[in-house]
Order: structure tokens, then C-alpha cells, then sequence
């Protein structure tokens, strides 16, 4: 296998995308059920918290950098081809639709509703509820895409051998 930059870019990505999946995998499996068994206004409270401090994170930095990885595989399919272009370009819509698409619709969104609410009110309590359960199944689509999508990019790198 031959080291050039696009196979550096993919698996740098890969590895990435790895560690995106099981960042989600965590929330999916067992922060978000931690969270939801706390009183309610504690787990909204901290929830609240993770969504502030997740945009100063270097877990936010990967996140978009998988993405611009992602437009560059696309790029890359059109102009150049070869064996891997398939699997590039394949793992760079499903990380841009499962996760940035996903997290646009539906994750961010109830992230957004719950962020201008007090913790301590009703309409958080009967709000918390229901965020949890379709967070957690936004979450899961994402958790399946980032596997999926850093899968193929593990393959693109030994393809393109």
C-alpha cells in the first residue's frame, strides 16, 4: 500500500470517525439513560450543560473536519477514481447525512428547545421526557452512520493498495 495524502486523509478520518461512533454509542447506551435517571430538573440541568460545553470541545474540531473530509472524498471520486472512490465517496454522504444532517434535524433542534428552558419549570419537567427518548433515537442513527461510514473508509485505505 502506498502512502499518499488521500490515503493519510482517509484513514486519519477513519480513525476519527471511530471515535465519533463511540462517542454516540456512550451517549446512546448509557449517558442519556444516566442522565434521564436523575431527578428531572438534574438531568435537564446537566444536559444543558454538555450542550454548551460540546461547541468548545476537540471532539466539535473532528466532527467538522470529517466533514470537510468527507466534500474532499467527493472531490477526489469525481477527479480522480480508482478502486477506493466507491467506498470514499459512499462514507462521505452517509457521514454527512447520518451525523451533520441528523444532528441538523433532529439532535440540535431538541438541544435548541431545551436550552432556553429553566430546568426548574413544568414545561422543562414535561418536556424531558420525550427529548430523551427522541434524542436518543436521533442519536442512534447517527451512532450506526459513523460506524458505517468510518467502516468504509477503513476499506477504502487498504483498496486503494
Amino acid at each position: 500500500m502506498s502512502l499518499t495524502w488521500i490515503n493519510i486523509l482517509t484513514g486519519a478520518s477513519a480513525i476519527y470517525c471511530w471515535l465519533i461512533a463511540g462517542v454516540f454509542l456512550a451517549f446512546s447506551d448509557f449517558v442519556m439513560k444516566s442522565l434521564g435517571a436523575l431527578v428531572p430538573t438534574q438531568g435537564i440541568a446537566a444536559m444543558q450543560s454538555i450542550n454548551i460545553l460540546v461547541f468548545r470541545s476537540f471532539f466539535m474540531v473532528g466532527l467538522f473536519a470529517v466533514s470537510a473530509a468527507s466534500l474532499v472524498f467527493f472531490a477526489y471520486g469525481i477527479l480522480v477514481g480508482g478502486t477506493s472512490a466507491g467506498f470514499l465517496m459512499s462514507a462521505g454522504a452517509i457521514y454527512l447525512v447520518t451525523v451533520m444532517g441528523v444532528s441538523a434535524v433532529g439532535n440540535i433542534p431538541l438541544n435548541n428547545r431545551l436550552a432556553v428552558l429553566d430546568p426548574k419549570s413544568a414545561e422543562a419537567t414535561d418536556l424531558w421526557t420525550g427529548y430523551l427518548r427522541m434524542w436518543v433515537r436521533w442519536n442512534h442513527i447517527r451512532t450506526v452512520g459513523s460506524a458505517l461510514a468510518a467502516t468504509l473508509m477503513t476499506v477504502a485505505v487498504f483498496q486503494s493498495g
